[in-house]
């Protein structure tokens, strides 16, 4: 009798979480593509982008930056008490100082200006005549956000409902008369935002939608019925991703989650995986978001520092997994990404422990030098409690990518086995990847388990493309 593989369903779209013996599945820096055309399986696994440095913004400490945006004016940051105007290169055009050397700021722009916000003041920066000031007059001194739409700067007023607009194309000008309050619900302004023509409000339970109605001296007037019940629980957790806008919510229930407003609907894309992840953080009121596109993919990154984690949502498939830059000890560190923005046709990243600058880069490998581990664990095999041997395993990888020399030169797989229902792991078994050119390398194990449950964990650290079309193994059954 001939023994052949046998396609398996090893992946699926679960992350663990509550229970090992629920799902142990995970996916670390990698992302489903569907192929409409299922040339040769209808779902690919791809490694995600690496970070390549642009430049680093020196500041005597090296520092890292507090904010950076890319706007048609140029591309504009803050480090420590340093506003800087920007070449895509890094290098500085002019420099202006502030009074604040800690904490994220909030940048916008018009046509010709830039407002920079940092909790305790604002101030105006004019590209043609490099001019900066602080504004002064009716200014709320204590916003942490500004946007710009139809002509006007908006900000809120920390500590109360109230935000505040510019006068029309002029951010150095604001009417005392000219604010308004979100009296949906009677909770605070957590920030503003600007999103397909409207303006969003976020306030800690709740958010709102206003429209440009011409009025004067504030021309912005509530969309009736438009409010919901997800407050803005992370001020920076903020993203748009494509024609959506991303951000941590905290529910009416005390909870948190991940929610998605397009146009004016809003609702829920976090799993109940990824929710219990969040809910079991330490601190969630600390997360940053970045956002970028590979292909037609855009991704929504979420991190939390002060727990070290970083998720990443697919938009575009609606499937979560994780991301981290470098090797841990722990289950998990976070991805050295803090800050994005899009400028002359590259999305910049931040790095938050320095003041290094990235592009994320399809064809890069690591992240500026950090090794970019790759893992995925499948889902449990069963064979109705029964149990059963699974005595080869085999991955369908890209294979002969290696590198010349160095490490990636001869790249291997990684494989451990559990045969407890998720909850312990066997001996790390190595499969060679192929070296340069050797294109028919087949990734496989042999004997791999004789149990009732098996979950296999993959994980490759070598510099080298990542890239898996399915699985297949050969189980047979004890009669």
């Amino acid at each position: 009798m001939t023994t052949k593989l046998k396609k398996i369903d090893f992946f699926g779209n679960g992350i663990y979480s509550k229970s090992p013996v629920v799902t142990r599945q995970r996916r670390l820096n990698c992302y489903y593509e569907f192929r409409e055309d299922a040339d040769k399986t209808n779902a690919v696994l791809y490694g995600t982008p690496g970070l390549k440095l642009k430049f680093n913004l020196t500041s005597p400490n090296n520092n890292s930056l507090r904010g950076i945006m890319g706007s048609p004016l140029g591309l504009f940051a803050v480090v420590g008490n340093t506003f800087y105007y920007l070449t895509a290169s890094g290098s500085v055009i002019h420099s202006h100082t502030m009074t604040t050397f800690n904490g994220t700021v909030s940048m916008s722009f018009n046509a010709t200006q830039v407002i920079v916000v940092d909790g305790i003041a604002g101030w105006l920066y004019t590209v043609a005549s490099d001019t900066w000031s602080q504004i002064t007059s009716n200014f709320p001194n204590g916003a942490q956000t500004v946007a710009f739409l139809n002509s006007f700067f908006i900000v809120e007023d920390s500590g109360t409902g109230e935000f505040f607009v510019s006068n029309s194309g002029d951010g150095s000008t604001w009417n005392a008369l000219a604010f308004a309050t979100a009296a949906q619900y009677p909770d605070t302004l957590v920030a503003v935002d600007a999103f397909m023509g409207l303006l969003v409000l976020y306030g800690t339970t709740h958010m709102e939608f206003w429209q440009n109605v011409g009025a004067s001296p504030e021309p912005f007037q509530y969309i009736q019925n438009s409010a919901n019940e997800y407050g803005l629980a992370a001020r920076f957790s903020r993203a748009h991703v494509g024609n959506s806008q991303l951000f941590l919510t905290n529910t009416q229930e005390g909870g948190y989650q991940v929610a998605m407003t397009t146009g004016y609907q809003t609702q829920i894309v976090s799993t109940p995986d990824i929710d219990n992840i969040i809910q079991g953080l330490a601190v969630v009121s600390d997360a940053v978001a970045v956002s970028y596109q590979i292909d037609n993919h855009n991704f929504y990154q979420l991190t939390f520092p002060h727990d070290s984690r970083s998720l990443l949502y697919d938009v575009t498939t609606g499937l979560w997994g994780e991301t981290q830059s470098g090797i841990t000890t722990n289950y998990a560190q976070r991805h050295l990404g803090q800050y994005s923005t899009v400028y002359n046709g590259a999305n910049y990243v931040t790095d938050y422990s320095n003041g290094n600058v990235y592009v994320y880069d399809i064809n890069t490998y690591t992240d500026n030098s950090m090794t970019i581990p790759r893992e995925v664990t499948t889902r449990h095999a069963q064979n109705d409690f029964n149990r059963f041997r699974v005595s080869q395993v085999y991955l369908d990888m890209e294979t002969g990518s290696g590198l010349q020399t160095g490490q990636g030169s001869n790249p291997q797989v990684m494989m451990q086995v559990s045969k407890d229902n998720g909850r312990t792991w066997g001996n790390e078994r190595w499969a060679p990847l192929g070296i340069v050119g050797q294109y028919n390398q087949r990734v496989n194990w042999r004997r791999v388990a004789h149990a009732r449950d098996v979950v296999c964990r993959f994980r490759m650290t070598d510099p080298v493309k990542f890239t898996v079309t399915g699985g297949a193994a050969i189980i047979s059954a004890r009669q």
